[in-house]
């Protein structure tokens, strides 16, 4: 099945490769579909012929070397590979290949690292570096000529051609000596460049230019590699009608091989077609296929040293598979590690044997020792945990889960287990060879309500995480599925004034006091004489409550021992409180009172009585300007602001996305919605509710005075002696409050409007917070009376934004935003 669709993916691919150089071209390269793996090749040409205009790429005839040449590129399986990978359905490549893939070009003058050895042989094409020091300071570089000498200045010529760089060395310094005062060193500068053929089954092959310092592998290299189905380990070197081996495996295996032997001039490497292979897989350390020396039969231990030995020591499988003459696939155990069995297409099946452990227990968990354990030593739980020193330091008491084989059922088993009565003595349980004890954290018992979700959709949570970057083992959750229900079966619910409520597992019956001790203990308020207990009943209780089942009781600490209150799996303790909880709620008053600051809140205090804690109003306060700011409608405001900033984001999209050019908005206009979205992002709501804040007031009419609320803040001003002007007007301003004086006067006297004014919507705040439009425009001259404390507020005309769907509430939305930044201040931040 798996040499089948080896076999079809590669002709799926082939067909749908064809299909793509026959398509047409699309029209536009931008909103065309994403390009595939097999035209990335071709995607810079199809852009190309797209941005010329071109309507369609010409049909061209497909040759079968492009297909081959395509085959090879993309999928890299060589025939052989094929065979062998058909075989054992099992993904194998031919060993050794890869020595060639990551190479650069050799250099074309290639000298080596360090100092030449004074026994290299000079010839044509050597480059000398000489250095005079002395009575004659000279550095020069000179070339062995045709001739085979080097001609230096002030010495005689030297013939150098099958000379040592030793020989030429000393000749120099003879010379040399005879001068006065005259020192000279000698160093090779450049090497006589070679060439070799390399032929046969390499990559690139033909004649390469190498040097005098390069060496067979070096000109393999040059070849850009052998093919597959050349040799790697009958590879030949001919010199002067001599030939010499080169064995690859024996560099790969072993760092000896005749491949660093330095070429000459002439030189031919010949790569002969690949010998006989046999191939090795399974639990081996490097699985592949191995070339064969011709002729040669290998035993099983020799097999296993071409791959690197097994993985892991011990009782492994070792198969034999071999086709016979008549073409049928033989499979053979093989126990004897000495017979030569293994030829030409044999292949070496290894199957790593199930480790398992013997006469051990495991310890699993939230301990300090967990791992594998002598049964001998840890023959019951008592035996494995000994003392508090084994448990972790979050250690949850109340159960513990022993894993069990079931060789009968051959079935997993789970048995609980309360790790404080195995510490207190009051229970044990014998452990048997091959049991994992798994201890629990209170983080992973609280998290296992958490974990219910991922129990639903196992696949899916695996799903994910094999999508997500590598990350720190995570032991806050209980990873089995099957231990995770097993223990919310158990669970004991504890509820009401408890410091951490919620399911806890229970080992059997265990007692009220432990339950309440996992739970973090009572809180302040919690009433310990009247603590509730309900339990399911089973056997003759069940019997005796009738069909119901469920008994409740109520607990007395001073009367009761919670000692001797059992609770189950599936019990339910409710711990009531006594007293209403304090709650940490403050209400703020600042201004003109006698004690401004933050007061607690308790249940029914109202205005009148905050102000009285406050110590009154002053003299000079004016409790008719009373600034009520309620965190409620403060956080409905602010959401206001939001959403109105969204809706004119959205609505300044969609009039860009007209297609009218005459009803598109222009940059100023865009600018100014833009700068309204702003203000509205950032402005801070008041929240104000209208009150009465007057002691007298309140006193004679109850019903006025408002209940308090956890985070109400109230300022109460000085007595006002002006008038505010904010707005559209050309200098707000706090003007000085004179009787009979109208909005009309107040405006001017702020500069009057401005150009951007809706004179038509302007309208007045009182003191105490309430509103009233006003006639101020140019035909109305009604007079309103504005008492000092007011502030007379002139909104901005809409027309700018007038572009925008319902424009007609801009106006307001300016309105709200100037009521806003005059009373932020006085009431402060949250």
């Amino acid at each position: 099945m798996f040499c089948l669709i080896r076999s079809a993916v590669p002709f799926f691919l082939t067909i749908s490769f064809i299909f793509v150089l026959f398509s047409p071209a699309r029209a536009d390269p931008l909103t065309s579909a994403p390009v595939v793996p097999w035209e990335e090749e071709n995607a810079e040409d199809s852009a190309t012929n797209n941005a010329i205009g071109t309507e369609e790429i010409s049909p061209r005839r497909l040759s079968l070397k492009d297909l081959e040449d395509f085959t090879e590129e993309k999928f890299n399986f060589s025939p052989l590979e094929d065979i062998y990978s058909g075989r054992i359905v099992d993904e194998l490549h031919q060993y050794g290949y890869d020595l060639f893939s990551n190479t650069d070009e050799p250099p074309e003058n290639k000298i080596p690292v360090g100092t030449v050895q004074d026994d290299y042989v000079l010839s044509t094409g050597d480059k000398l570096e000489v250095i005079l020091r002395g009575q004659v300071s000279r550095r020069s570089i000179y070339d062995v000529n045709s001739q085979g000498f080097i001609v230096i200045e002030d010495f005689a010529p030297l013939f150098a051609a099958g000379k040592t760089l030793g020989n030429i060395r000393s000749a120099l310094e003879d010379a040399a000596a005879q001068m006065h005062n005259t020192q000279v060193f000698v160093s090779l500068s450049g090497v006589r460049q070679i060439s070799v053929s390399v032929i046969g089954h390499v990559i690139a092959p033909g004649r390469k230019n190498l040097t005098a310092f390069h060496s067979a592998l070096d000109a393999l290299s040059a070849a850009k590699g052998i093919k597959k189905t050349g040799s790697l380990r009958r590879i030949k070197l001919v010199r002067k009608g001599r030939s010499y081996p080169i064995d690859l495996y024996n560099l790969l295996m072993s760092n000896s091989s005749g491949a660093d032997k330095l070429l000459q001039d002439g030189d031919r490497i010949i790569v002969p077609p690949i010998g006989p292979t046999a191939a090795i897989s399974g639990a081996v350390k490097r699985a592949g296929i191995y070339e064969l020396v011709k002729g040669e039969k290998l035993n099983r231990t020799q097999m296993l040293g071409l791959a690197g030995g097994v993985l892991t020591p011990g009782n492994n499988r070792y198969v034999k598979l071999e086709v016979t003459k008549e073409g049928e696939e033989t499979v053979q155990d093989i126990e004897t590690s000495v017979d030569r069995l293994f030829g030409d297409g044999s292949i070496l099946m290894v199957a790593q044997a199930e480790k398992k452990r013997t006469r051990d227990v495991t310890l699993s968990g939230h301990t300090r020792q967990p791992g594998a354990h002598d049964i001998k030593k840890a023959k019951s739980l008592s035996d494995l945990i000994k003392d508090e020193k084994i448990l972790g330091n979050d250690i949850y008491p109340l159960i513990g889960v022993i894993e069990r084989r079931d060789a009968n059922q051959l079935t997993k088993t789970l048995l609980e287990f309360s790790p404080r009565q195995v510490l207190q003595k009051t229970f044990d349980r014998r452990l048997n060879e091959g049991d994992i004890v798994h201890l629990f954290s209170m983080m992973q018992i609280q998290n296992i309500e958490n974990a219910k979700e991922t129990d639903r959709q196992p696949l899916l949570h695996e799903a994910s995480l094999q999508h997500e970057a590598p990350q720190k083992k995570d032991d806050t959750f209980i990873k089995d599925p099957l231990i995770n229900s097993y223990l919310r079966e158990r669970s004991a619910f504890v509820r009401g004034s408890v410091r951490r409520p919620g399911a806890y597992p229970v080992a059997g019956n265990t007692t009220l006091d432990s339950v309440l001790a996992v739970a973090g203990g009572t809180t302040l308020e919690a009433n310990t004489s009247n603590i509730e207990v309900t339990s399911r009943l089973t056997g003759k209780d069940h019997q005796a409550q009738g069909r119901s089942g469920i008994r409740r009781i109520t607990v007395n600490f001073h009367d009761d021992n919670p000692a001797d209150v059992l609770i189950g799996p599936g019990d339910t303790v409710r711990v009531n409180q006594k007293y209403q909880r304090v709650e940490d709620q403050s209400v703020t008053i600042l201004g003109e009172v006698n004690h401004p600051g933050r007061y607690d809140l308790m249940a029914g205090d109202t205005m009148l009585s905050l102000l009285e804690r406050a110590g009154g109003i002053t003299l000079q306060g004016y409790p008719d300007g009373a600034i009520f700011s309620r965190a409620s409608e403060r956080k409905r405001e602010q959401n206001r602001y939001r959403a109105q900033a969204q809706d004119l984001e959205l609505k300044l999209a969609s009039s860009l996305q007209n297609l009218d050019k005459d009803k598109k908005p222009d940059m100023a206009q865009i600018s100014a919605v833009q700068g309204l979205v702003t203000q509205l992002k950032g402005a801070k709501a008041v929240g104000r509710i209208t009150v009465e804040a007057d002691p007298g007031s309140l006193k004679a009419d109850h019903e006025q005075d408002i209940l308090l609320e956890a985070g109400d803040r109230i300022y109460i001003p000085k007595r006002p002696l002006n008038v505010r002007v904010a707005g559209e007007v050309l200098s707000p301003a706090a003007l000085q409050f004179r009787k009979g004086k109208s909005p009309g006067d107040y405006i001017r006297e702020a500069g009057g409007t401005t150009y951007y004014a809706d004179k038509e919507r302007a309208f007045v705040v009182y003191p105490d917070g309430s509103a009233q439009p006003l006639q101020v425009s140019a035909w109305s001259h009604q007079a309103n009376f504005i008492p000092p404390g007011s502030t007379i507020v002139v909104p901005r005309d809409p027309e700018p934004f007038n572009f925008l769907e319902g424009a007609e509430r801009i106006s307001q939305i300016f309105a709200n935003l100037a009521i806003s930044g005059l009373y932020i201040d006085a009431i402060g931040d949250d």
